[in-house]
């Protein structure tokens, strides 16, 4: 599977994006409200600079209630893996376990196409796997069956 195609079928479509000089508070708010664990952090032009995650947020706390704008803890787009909507979503898990993250932006080019979790591509893998398995079954126990 491809990444295009996991971006297609998540529940929520689009990406939640702040700017740099979003308080650090208003971003958690937004995380909160959408249910997310990272967003990502444009510029008005809406290119990419960075990814604020709650491991970002977690790690400068004690600095947070200093008042500081998400552009002084977010990841910047230079230290950023960036995912496109060709790789596959095994290239995905190997992204996520060896870099040790859970997000991962997905771009067009400097399109910003969306973001994926770990959770979306372990979502995708265990679909694939039930599938696979489904079909395994049918063959084996001769029920006829249908390929997608």
């Amino acid at each position: 599977m491809l990444i295009e195609a996991l971006l297609k079928s998540k529940a929520v479509p689009g990406v939640i994006t702040i700017t740099g000089d979003t308080p650090v508070a208003d971003a958690v708010t937004e995380m909160n409200k959408h249910h997310i664990g990272a967003v990502l952090v444009v510029n008005q032009e809406k290119q990419l600079l960075g990814i604020l995650s709650e491991r970002d947020i977690l790690h400068h706390f004690t600095e947070c209630s200093r008042g500081l704008s998400v552009k002084d803890i977010m990841t910047p787009r230079s230290r950023l893996i960036i995912g496109h909507t060709d790789d596959t979503i095994e290239y995905a898990m190997k992204v996520f376990t060896n870099n040790k993250v859970r997000h991962l932006p997905v771009l067009d080019g400097d399109c910003i196409i969306g973001i994926i979790s770990i959770g979306d591509v372990l979502k995708a893998h265990l679909k694939s796997l039930e599938h696979d398995n489904k079909m395994l079954e049918d063959y084996v126990t001769g029920a006829s069956f249908v390929i997608d």
